[in-house]
């Protein structure tokens, strides 16, 4: 089942109005009486079950009420969350970051995972410009996937969280790195370096992904394209923690609301020869190889796409971003 969300009719309402998308992405019907995917999250038990009926309707051409669909006009699927939490479960990433220094990865990192708590009041739709502010702050970006919760009780185990990811999304981490080296020095977490991060319009139940989800990883490539070339493609398949241990290790010590977002971190292969999803581990690899970064950071008029295709059909929608100064 995949689900977006179009602006609402109402001026008051900020979270938007909830659809049901057809698998391929071209049809979808309105949820009646409207809500938003919020809503739907805070009773997902309730609400599932009708969505799949009118997902299986728009997919049989039978729902009423159907209409042709642009993702273009759609927003975040979540405006706003109670939550966002994001991880660094791709140990490549890291090995390049420490080898680049000079260091090696401590054995810490194989077993707890690093994680940050982001910015979840603004979250950004898909087509949405990247607001550099200055170029000397390193603005990069890290194509990522996140799983979506409904409510969870503090400390479930990560063996017992299956039930309660209910939705998988794509999004940009969006970052700036030279703020990062600062706020690293203070040892008190990300602040000024995470903006908002934005998100592709679909988002999708775990069924949806066929194979491809194991209940642990997502297999598929993330293809990232910068200035119409392709950057990268890395696979979800090297995630070294699990999507349940990601989500468990945010639960530890509180519960987690419905709607609180969950990310992997930038998605990262051993292998240089998939690419990359973020400048900043492509001059990690650069520094390895000739000892200093070739590759420059965001620059105003720089085209990003991050987009993942299974059988030919983009699963959450392209997110198709424009770098730009103020």
């Amino acid at each position: 089942m995949k689900l977006a969300t179009l602006p609402s009719s109402n001026p008051k309402n900020r979270d938007g109005a909830l659809i049901v998308v057809s698998k391929e992405n071209s049809t979808a019907v309105k949820v009646s009486p409207e809500i938003s995917l919020m809503n739907a999250l805070e009773s997902w038990d309730e609400w599932e079950p009708v969505l799949r009926k009118l997902s299986t309707a728009l997919n049989q051409s039978s729902a009423p009420n159907s209409f042709r669909l642009n993702l273009n006009q759609c927003i975040s699927p979540l405006p706003k969350s109670h939550g966002f939490y994001d991880g660094s479960a791709f140990l490549s990433h890291v090995v390049r970051a420490r080898k680049a220094r000079g260091d090696q990865m401590p054995e810490s990192a194989k077993v707890t995972p690093l994680m940050y708590q982001g910015v979840s009041d603004f979250l950004l739709p898909a087509n949405s410009p990247i607001h550099l502010m200055d170029t000397q702050f390193g603005g990069d970006f890290e194509g990522e996937f996140g799983v979506i919760v409904k409510d969870v009780p503090k400390g479930t185990p990560a063996e017992q969280m299956g039930p309660y990811m209910v939705l998988f999304c794509l999004f940009n981490d969006i970052t700036f790195r030279e703020i990062v080296k600062q706020e690293i020095e203070t040892k008190f977490g990300f602040l000024q370096s995470k903006p908002n991060s934005a998100f592709a319009p679909i988002v999708v139940t775990p069924d949806e992904l066929g194979s491809a989800w194991d209940g642990k990883r997502i297999h598929l490539d993330v293809q990232v394209s910068l200035n119409n070339q392709l950057f990268g493609h890395p696979n979800g398949r090297e995630m070294h923690f699990t999507m349940g241990q990601l989500v468990a290790h945010a639960n530890r010590t509180r519960p987690l609301s419905a709607g609180t977002i969950v990310g992997t971190g930038t998605i990262s292969n051993e292998s240089k020869e998939t690419g990359f999803a973020c400048l900043t581990e492509k001059r990690f690899q650069e520094i390895i190889e000739s000892g200093k970064p070739s590759t420059p950071w965001l620059q105003p008029g720089d085209k990003l796409s991050i987009d993942c295709i299974q059988d030919g059909i983009s699963i959450f929608g392209a997110i198709e971003q424009v770098a730009q100064l103020p």
